[in-house]
């Protein structure tokens, strides 16, 4: 009777610790994923104020843009391929728009 419950306890065991690992592997995954999609945010969100932006400033905002696009482009399988290309062609367009209005105000002065 003891060895069959030390049995059940042992696999009991493994299979909570093998079930936890993935479990703690896909949520750590989806955070990965997901965080990406907050700097786009963060990003992006900041066009509609370039003009108001000193140079440094948008000298940073267009070097987050080129460190966020090699994150995405370098996302596995998860996403969707149409998504990744959204928010690919989207983020170009916030990165011209930052690059624009840098060039501009430094022709300017």
């Amino acid at each position: 009777m003891k060895n069959l419950f030390l049995v059940f306890f042992t696999s009991l065991l493994y299979l909570c610790f093998s079930l936890g690992n993935s479990i703690v592997g896909n949520l750590s995954n989806a955070y990965a994923q997901s965080d990406w999609k907050q700097e786009y945010a963060d990003i992006c969100s900041k066009t509609q104020n370039a003009m108001s932006l000193t140079s440094v400033e948008l000298k940073d905002y267009v070097d987050r843009c080129d460190k966020l696009k090699d994150r995405i482009n370098g996302l596995d399988g998860l996403q969707g391929e149409s998504e990744i290309k959204v928010y690919t062609k989207r983020l170009k367009m916030c990165r011209d728009l930052y690059d624009f209005t840098l060039n501009f105000k430094e022709n300017k002065e």
